[in-house]
């Protein structure tokens, strides 16, 4: 095993009633919140009528900020953030999932300094401080109720970044599984693609490859293929949420290993700035994707995952066989949960693979090196076979 550093420092409260808990928690980090919220979805439910009542049991104020898209932006981190320095706001509640928390790191150290936001995502600055958070979890996916990691899209720019910072990780999360019973089928299965590719970009570490390891990220992957089903055949299967929810929060936030090989994500990224398409169904489709020109080469990690994940069994068939079967059936997975397994079953007609691939490395020469170092005609090669 690589030598590592551990730390988690997040609370967890998981189980019915976690809400619950949130007037106490807050008010031992502050005085007056900003709530920051999505959709409009936490206030017809009574979700945010009952966080309110709470805060103010244990002598919190509030103030709120709802409207965050799915794809976190830097407009609504910088209004966010003059609503904390006009209000005095000393600690941050983030209601929702990945998109919500992440705005709510932005803003817990954009409002903390007069560098611009942005500086902290291009590298120029580092952060040195920054308001507390807490999270009420509503959909499992990104485990940024756990982690150090933001990701921000500068709107102007078209860029989608990643930044990591001790700072972000939140002090408390709240997860109780019903609270996602309201998030739709396709929705839901958006973010457990994610769930999976976090597991998955771990699993094909090979700098990091041991028993336990990949024991544990084959469990997380297996985990959302076993319970998806059951949870878009009926929402409110609590026993199959919370699994979903913990296999969220234990996949991306090093429980299962840190580092990883991460090219899905990046180009990801990208297909996210340029057409708009949720980063989970974009995972969706560059998994398999990258699978196909991975066999190329690496015949035989690919054929040890479909054995490990998808149960394919050898018998006397070769590595690219097995490999080739694994494939079909992940994608076969995917199409069930009723999701794109290519660009154009998106909707995406045109794709100018050698720009994109470009804007993947943005100045660099190969991504993804903890597995094999990928050049831009290899990019360029995975985004047409994403095409379909």
């Amino acid at each position: 095993m690589k030598d590592f550093v551990f730390s988690f420092p997040t609370k967890i409260i998981f189980g019915k009633c976690a809400e619950d808990n949130i007037g106490q928690m807050t008010a031992l980090y502050g005085k007056h919140a900003l709530i920051l919220y999505g959709s409009s979805r936490i206030e017809k439910n009574g979700l945010l009528n009952k966080i309110t009542k709470l805060l103010e049991d244990n002598n919190v104020s509030y103030e709120t900020y709802g409207g965050i898209c799915e794809n976190p932006l830097l407009s609504d981190a910088r209004a966010a953030c003059d609503i904390v320095k006009e209000k005095n706001i000393d600690c941050l509640i983030a209601v929702g999932g990945g998109s919500v928390i992440d705005t709510a790191k932005t803003v817990a150290i954009g409002s903390c300094t007069e560098t611009p936001i942005w500086d902290f995502f291009e590298g120029k600055m580092v952060p040195e401080r920054a308001l507390p958070i807490g999270v009420v979890l509503t959909m499992a996916a990104t485990a940024s109720e756990a982690n150090g990691v933001a990701v921000l899209t500068n709107e102007k720019e078209k860029k989608k970044t990643m930044l990591f910072s001790p700072h972000f990780y939140p002090k408390f999360a709240l997860l109780n599984p019903e609270l996602t019973y309201t998030v739709p089928a396709k929705q839901t299965a958006i973010g457990a693609v994610d769930i999976f590719a976090h597991a998955f970009e771990r699993y094909f570490d090979l700098e990091q490859k041991n028993t336990l390891r990949n024991h544990l990220c084959v469990s997380v992957m297996k985990t959302v293929l076993e319970e998806l089903p059951k949870v878009q055949n009926q929402l409110d299967d609590y026993a199959s949420r919370s699994q979903l929810m913990w296999s969220a929060t234990m996949a991306h936030s090093d429980m299962i290993g840190a580092g990883g090989v991460f090219v899905c994500h990046e180009i990801s990224h990208i297909l996210t700035e340029e057409y708009g398409i949720p980063h989970g169904l974009a995972l969706g489709i560059l998994m398999p994707a990258w699978c196909k020109y991975m066999l190329l080469t690496n015949a035989g990690d690919i054929a040890r995952f479909a054995e490990d994940v998808f149960d394919v069994m050898k018998d006397v068939k070769t590595d690219q066989a097995i490999a080739q079967e694994g494939i079909s059936k992940m994608q076969q997975s995917i199409c069930d949960a009723g999701l794109p397994v290519t660009l154009r079953e998106a909707g995406i007609m045109f794709v100018n693979s050698k720009i994109l691939a470009r804007k993947v490395l943005s100045g660099d020469t190969t991504i993804g090196n903890c597995f094999r170092a990928l050049s831009l005609h290899d990019i360029e090669a995975i985004i047409e076979l994403a095409k379909g």
